[in-house]
């Protein structure tokens, strides 16, 4: 699970172009205890013990908030303390008190109220957030109910030293809202961008009669516009939450895909993150699906240099830090450095440098479409012979281009196209190399009807193959006519 986070938030930085929105729906994960009644979304991202949607109320930056879920064996794992719902609203309590009468929150000693358990680091169960992001932002601590359900906020705003936070190419709010119910922990994270305001373009001007004009960096209108949504975004995710008694899950894990026979399921180890585009043609919507085992985010991350941790206390858990001024129960995070320039701009190979793609054994993809004209793809059985020469002629000449072979060398590639009686398939076989990296194999069927159309791909690093659960789920979806 723990990958999901820093993985998912890179890449829907990654992915600006996308631009769709999934419907409102209620997920319910059985053997974690939780339902949410989600909101439209522009992503779903799902695994075995997490669910999240990823939001873009202006097509450009998204926001994500997601449900985690921990046992209590793998809270004690990680803290090394004994772990029960009971203690947790104890604490809960004391915490409320301190809080209510404006009293340190030190007083109460609780490991899971402190930021220091949710660092990424490898083995730890509850890696949540990135450690140059824990050492560089302010973090406030504050207590409330979503319905009747109670929470402990800790709200991380990054201080907007860029120079050491590179990975995450622009300055963040990121809140983690914990809560226990049935001996399970659950972390709601919650992240979104925070405007750049030396390079937003309106400025606040200010004048009196004994002074000249002087602009202010501050959040303009637009902004607070935007951040106001973005809070309540995270607002509405947290309503949405409601927990239970964990039970056996009878639905096997995976995702939905209506065309492509419904539900598909995937192995319990792995993850996913799911969209719906219409960026290419409005009039021919594209479900794309991406799925690849998670281990968890340590797994994914380079060594990073090691620095002191610290703790900060800041009044709100809600609402962004507006202007980074230090209350009394403050402690700032180490690591003062100059502010640096805007970073909202497309990933470059430093900031990615830190994610070890190497790590990435196998990937799976699924993508379907049903444009609303239903001809759409009709005149490829006008003549099925003729067509399943073209098709193969043109997959071969395509990935022997010189423009494709600057990147990817296929060695070998094997194709076969049926198409017949308005269904048809096209079978894509083959491996090679991408250049100074790493060989791969790709397996891949594509399936097509007069309106609809669907593929499937599974590609793998270093000779690997599917295992037999994968071969049989690939083997088993058919395009829906």
């Amino acid at each position: 699970m723990n990958k999901v986070l820093c993985a998912s938030i890179t890449a829907i930085l990654m992915t600006g172009s996308l631009s769709a929105y999934t419907s409102a729906t209620i997920y319910t994960d059985l053997d974690s205890g939780f339902k949410l009644k989600s909101q439209p979304s522009w992503m779903e991202i799902g695994g075995k013990n997490f669910y999240g949607l990823a939001n873009k109320p202006d097509k450009k930056e998204a926001s994500l908030n997601v449900i985690c879920a921990f046992t209590a064996k793998e809270v004690e794992e990680s803290t090394g303390e004994k772990f029960s719902t009971e203690e947790f609203l104890s604490k809960y309590k004391d915490l409320q008190v301190l809080e209510r009468n404006e009293l340190s929150p030190d007083k109460v000693y609780y490991k899971l109220f402190m930021p220091d358990p949710y660092e990424i680091k490898a083995d730890n169960k509850l890696s949540l957030a990135p450690k140059e992001l824990l050492d560089n932002s302010t973090i406030s601590i504050s207590t409330s109910k979503s319905g009747k359900q109670p929470y402990v906020y800790l709200h991380i705003v990054d201080k907007g030293n860029t120079d050491t936070l590179k990975s995450l190419r622009r300055s963040v709010d990121m809140q983690i809202a914990i809560t226990s119910a049935n001996n399970m922990l659950y972390a709601v994270v919650s992240t979104f961008p925070l405007p750049n305001l030396k390079a937003q373009k309106d400025k606040i001007e200010e004048a009196t009669p004994f002074s000249k004009k002087k602009v202010r960096s501050e959040f303009t209108d637009g902004n607070m516009e935007k951040l106001n949504g973005y809070v309540a975004s995270r607002k509405a995710f947290l309503k949405g939450l409601s927990f239970f008694a964990p039970a056996k899950d009878t639905i096997p894990f995976g995702f939905n895909d209506e065309l492509l026979g419904g539900r598909i399921k995937l192995p319990e180890t792995w993850a996913y993150a799911q969209v719906n585009d219409d960026t290419i043609d409005i009039n021919i919507p594209v479900k794309i699906t991406l799925a690849i085992p998670w281990g968890g985010v340590s797994e994914f991350l380079s060594p990073q240099e090691q620095t002191e941790v610290a703790t900060d206390k800041e009044d709100d858990g809600n609402e962004p830090d507006k202007k980074g001024s230090d209350g009394a129960q403050d402690k700032e995070k180490s690591g003062n450095v100059p502010a640096a320039e805007d970073t909202g701009k497309s990933l470059n190979k430093e900031d990615i440098s830190k994610i070890n793609y190497q790590k990435i054994s196998e990937v799976a993809f699924f993508a379907s479409s049903k444009p609303k004209d239903k001809n759409t793809f009709s005149e490829l059985f006008n003549n099925p012979f003729l067509t399943n020469i073209l098709v193969d002629k043109f997959i071969n000449e395509g990935l022997k281009h010189p423009s494709v072979k600057e990147y990817v060398d296929f060695k070998r590639i094997n194709t076969k196209s049926n198409f017949s009686n308005n269904y048809g398939t096209i079978s894509l076989s083959g491996g090679g190399s991408v250049k100074n990296s790493f060989t791969f194999n790709l397996k891949a069927n594509a399936m097509v009807t007069p309106q609809t159309f669907g593929l499937t791909a599974y590609i793998s690093k270093d000779e690997k193959k599917p295992d037999p659960e994968l071969e049989n789920i690939f083997g088993n979806i058919k395009l829906r006519r």
